[in-house]
């Protein structure tokens, strides 16, 4: 029970302290018909992302929505990989495809969502090493891994991030969340798991 509380407590922090709204304010245009939008300006992509996490925020969730945001900009950033908003748009698009894949029943099809949001969080990395939201990457692709019972890739994200950004707030939790968890084996041992699997 107490693990359970531990790992929901990280995770509220987490998505607290992503700023996921400060990142993005709010357009001054009334969200009335996103069907008859290209989606290919910032604007519009903003748009799109505040109508389906405010979807998302009253259990309504639109996995339609959310993957078009999430092929609209990692198309973006693609095209505009010098836009400042590339990063922002990259990490929610990451997260929306986690969650997409949560809300998917068939396993094979989820793991590939899964495994599609994890390369939005490489791509996001690769392409914006100096991105001040960076760590989350790390602990969202520790959490992929963890549904998808890969425990010792999870372990990999995890220590990762505690090694890249250990005095953040999110890099201390997760070293003790790997505490908790039991996580504390060398990576000989580690290596040695893998070997025999």
């Amino acid at each position: 029970m107490k693990l359970r509380f531990f790992a929901l407590l990280l995770l509220a922090m987490a998505f607290c302290s992503c700023g996921s709204k400060q990142d993005f304010s709010r357009s001054e245009t009334d969200v009335t018909d996103l069907g008859s939008k290209e989606y290919n300006n910032s604007k519009e992509l903003i748009e799109l992302y505040h109508h389906a996490d405010s979807l998302v925020k009253i259990g309504q969730i639109d996995t339609k929505k959310m993957q078009l945001f999430v092929d609209k900009a990692t198309e973006y950033a693609t095209l505009h990989p010098d836009d400042t908003l590339g990063p922002h748009f990259l990490l929610y698009a990451g997260i929306f495809q986690m969650d997409v894949a949560l809300s998917t029943p068939s396993e094979s099809k989820r793991n590939a969502r899964f495994f599609q949001s994890v390369e939005i969080f490489n791509k996001l990395t690769e392409q914006y090493p100096d991105y001040r939201n960076l760590p989350y990457c790390y602990y969202y692709k520790g959490q992929i891994y963890e549904n998808m019972r890969r425990t010792s890739d999870a372990e990999g994200e995890y220590r990762e991030l505690v090694h890249r950004y250990p005095d953040t707030d999110l890099g201390r939790n997760i070293a003790e969340y790997l505490k908790v968890q039991g996580y504390e084996k060398s990576s000989d041992d580690i290596m040695h798991e893998i070997k025999k699997k």
